[in-house]
């Protein structure tokens, strides 16, 4: 059986007689290999010499808090780390050209133990916060006791497995876990912006605040106001400029995003020159939306941009589980049978998306024929309680549901509503007790509310009163985690090995607004629990296909959008290194600013 990281097996499992990890490492890799040497100068995809200055201008919808990861208010960018380190510093950095490897950041060395319950970090001891002061072990300890204590639920729920963290030294910190995990929910603590201690420590850090605080990161909190706008300093006297996964990134002098609550208005802004870089939303505006002669003169460039190493769908309508109308699964393959994706990808995207294969959308992840014996091992036990055809037919596009002409889909859809007890009166929906089929669907941008339409126009055809509450950004979260909705969009995307935010998604445990579904199934933890600690690729693969079908042939979401590449629009005002990461683009970290550029997009706007 192939192992799933067999360097690391011999290399980082070791234990010493008592017990303890004693063999260091520069870093974790999933299965096995490091692409970069210890002490490496710095990563492919940079320009090492890249020049530092100018300022990149992107959007942000709002934000009226600074403190990390609480379940209150809405953060500003640049707080958190995934994607791209901003104010604050991570103990672990992955590189852009590779699955699966985290290099230290903050954490100079790693160690595992042989039974994969502990993991122990080194932290560098050039590594200050911005007053100065180094960073140590009680700053870890401090910031994963703050998530556990604050954190918005999805988010505990990620890192709960962890069960306590000791203070080795000042220098040395030690996780221990309640049972034993795989390397990606180690992985995971590299996706965490590390706290100061002897800040917060007068400060109250489950309250919202708009005091800029202190970090450790390329850049700190300049000017800004609330409502409006806020920039991010590059620090020059930054302690890890010179670390070899730093150099030739963070080169930006400011980074600023304005406050542009629709998205309408931050494309006529974008338009308009006042935004130097755009994430395009719609398919049709994508197509036919830009000047086409400043896109032939190189002024304006359309590009295609992986930001996060994920897989499978990026945006899904997740129905409340709590309803009791939506606890059918009959309801819920009828809601489904309802959404017709080619049409509207058809007459309303120019056919630019693609449609969704799996749940981990095209990746080795993905369920595909019928079970083979890896699978039909974790899920015999629970044959009771799924689906017959869990077993005997494929899921997804290879599945008879799925390949239905549309029409004949609503058949199928009211004759499974009507076996559910749900009958057609005057045109509407009922049940025995005369209660009609309504739904509310809460979105909180107009590009939603575009997808919605003809969906909903499908579902009024079945005798459904359906309809769509368009609200700003803060109301639709508090929407969301006060469980107050009937249907609403998420995100299930998945990082690559999947990770800590799986069972945020998902399990019973997390009833947060990452679990927009209020999704609660024993047959789904226990297959989440079996991925997040398999031991080998083949056991990885095994649960990972197991979960794809029940979540298919359970009908829990309806996906919209799968992982793709981000529609982006720019102004050609940025030099880029000639060789990106073939999983994540470098922007905005190893972008740069190009005078010259600059000057020829600056005279085509005041043209």
């Amino acid at each position: 059986m192939q192992q799933l990281f067999p360097c690391i097996l011999i290399a980082v499992l070791a234990t010493s007689a008592n017990g303890e990890p004693h063999q260091w490492q520069y870093g974790l890799s999933y299965f096995g290999d490091f692409k970069y040497a210890e002490g490496f100068e710095y990563f492919d995809n940079v320009n090492p010499h890249a020049p530092k200055g100018g300022t990149l201008v992107r959007a942000t919808t709002g934000f009226n808090s600074f403190t990390p990861w609480i379940a209150k208010g809405i953060a500003a960018p640049g707080i958190g780390v995934i994607g791209q380190m901003t104010m604050y510093d991570s103990l672990l950095w992955p590189s852009d050209d590779e699955i699966g490897v985290y290099y230290g950041n903050l954490a100079e060395r790693v160690a595992v133990s042989g039974d994969a319950t502990q993991v122990r970090m080194r932290l560098r001891k050039e590594a200050r916060w911005h007053d100065g002061m180094p960073v140590v072990a009680r700053d870890v300890k401090f910031t994963i006791e703050h998530l556990q204590a604050h954190a918005f639920p999805g988010l505990k729920a990620a890192f709960d497995a962890i069960e306590r963290v000791d203070v080795v030294s000042e220098r040395e910190v030690l996780f221990t876990y309640a049972y034993p995990v795989n390397l990606s929910a180690m992985m995971a603590l590299g996706k965490l912006a590390m706290m100061p201690e002897h800040y917060w420590r007068e400060r109250d850090s489950s309250k919202t605040t708009i005091e800029p605080p202190l970090a450790s990161g390329p850049y700190r909190i300049g000017k800004f106001k609330v409502g409006k706008f806020i920039e991010y300093e590059r620090v020059k006297d930054y302690w890890g400029k010179d670390l070899g996964l730093n150099r030739g990134r963070h080169n930006f002098d400011v980074l600023r995003y304005e406050v542009y609550r629709d998205t309408t208005v931050q494309r006529e802004a974008m338009r308009k020159g006042l935004l130097d870089y755009f994430d395009e939303p719609s398919a049709v505006q994508w197509v036919t939306g830009y000047d086409p002669a400043r896109r032939a003169a190189g002024l304006l460039v359309q590009d295609r941009h992986h930001f996060l190493q994920y897989v499978g769908v990026v945006a899904a309508l997740g129905f409340n589980l709590t309803r009791a109308r939506f606890q059918d699964v009959r309801v819920r393959e009828a809601l489904t049978l309802a959404f017709d994706f080619s049409w509207m990808n058809r007459i309303l995207e120019y056919d630019v998306y693609q449609k969704t294969d799996s749940y981990f959308h095209r990746s080795i992840l993905a369920a595909s024929g019928l079970p083979s014996d890896d699978e039909l091992e974790l899920l015999e036990p629970f044959r009771e309680r799924l689906p017959p055809r869990i077993f005997s037919y494929p899921p997804h596009n290879e599945s008879p549901t799925a390949q239905l002409p549309s029409r004949e889909a609503l058949v199928r859809a009211q004759a499974l509503l009507q076996e559910a007890g749900w009958s057609l009166r005057d045109s509407t929906l009922v049940n025995a007790s005369g209660v009609p089929f309504e739904i509310e669907f809460i979105v909180n941008s107009q590009v939603r509310q575009r997808w919605l339409l003809p969906y909903v126009d499908r579902l009024r055809r079945l005798g459904i009163t359906a309809v769509i509450r368009l609200v700003e950004s803060a109301q639709y979260l508090n929407i969301a985690r006060n469980n107050k909705g009937d249907a609403v969009f998420g995100s299930i995307a998945v990082s690559m090995p999947p990770g800590p935010e799986l069972p945020s998604y998902m399990s019973s445990r997390s009833f947060g607004v990452a679990n927009f579904a209020r999704l609660s199934s024993p047959v789904v933890d226990v297959l989440i629990e079996e991925i997040l600690n398999a031991p080998t690729r083949r056991e990885l693969i095994a649960a990972s296909h197991a979960l794809d079908r029940v979540l298919y042939w359970q009908f829990y979401y309806i996906p919209f959008r799968v992982h793709e590449p981000n529609r982006v629009v720019l102004w050609n005002k940025f030099g880029r290194p000639e060789n990106e990461g073939e999983f994540r683009t470098a922007f905005p970290d190893a972008w740069w600013w190009d005078e010259k550029k600059a000057a020829k997009v600056a005279a085509s706007l005041e043209r």
